[in-house]
């Protein structure tokens, strides 16, 4: 019974971690893939098929995505601007977003994602010291009277100031910088904070996990 318990545990991780690896290749291309568009008079679904087509990744509208974007026509030319500003240009106007699920892009309503806002707390009293290679404490031979003169009778041991701790400020701009690619700023009900050492996220799942794994990622350098 433990080697299956052992065995269900180990399957699950890699299918953890092949899901992130998804999730970081598909980041990636939004990212650093370049695309020129000439869009006259398209509708939207036209226009994801061709990005679909041009990029290869999953792209999903959501029945709620279409009845918000009706009959609207599109235009817009662009040349080689990331695939991620396209999208944006394509659906903000139209109040769309794109959110990342069970390994494709989902264009959904805005408030649809903003919806799915779910709190968490990370524990990051560890991380908040930084990393530096530390003196011992330094030693001092001590002699008696005003003079110096005379034998030794003792050592005086003079500790090193303990490193300052990271300023907080510092560590919620880390994370707002390298996870949720802008949602902090583009969904209303995001939030980061951190007191005493406690890191409240107000996050959609899916960057949640990214800053689980920044967090991780930063554990390992301690």
């Amino acid at each position: 019974m433990k080697t299956m318990t052992v065995v269900a545990a180990i399957l699950a991780m890699s299918a953890a971690a092949r899901a992130d690896e998804s999730r970081a290749e598909t980041i990636r291309k939004l990212d650093t893939m370049k695309v020129s568009v000439d869009f006259e008079d398209v509708k939207l679904p036209e226009a994801l098929d061709y990005l679909r087509d041009f990029t290869g990744l999953n792209l999903v509208v959501l029945p709620k995505a279409m009845e918000k974007e009706g009959d609207t026509k599109i235009r817009l030319k662009v040349k080689d601007l990331s695939v991620k500003s396209v999208l944006k240009l394509l659906l903000a106007s139209r109040g769309l977003t794109v959110g990342y699920r069970d390994g494709a892009l989902v264009v959904l309503p805005k408030e649809d994602l903003q919806d799915a806002t779910t709190m968490k707390m990370f524990d990051v009293r560890s991380l908040l010291v930084k990393l530096q290679d530390h003196a011992g404490p330094r030693m001092e031979l001590v002699q008696p009277g005003k003079s110096g003169v005379g034998p030794i009778t003792g050592v005086s041991i003079l500790e090193e100031p303990k490193p300052p701790p990271v300023d907080e400020d510092f560590m919620v701009q880390l994370i707002r910088e390298n996870t949720g690619s802008g949602s902090w700023d583009s969904n209303p009900k995001a939030a980061i904070n951190l007191t005493n050492g406690m890191l409240v996220v107000s996050q959609t799942p899916s960057v949640l996990r990214e800053v689980d794994a920044l967090l991780g990622k930063l554990g390992q350098y301690r």
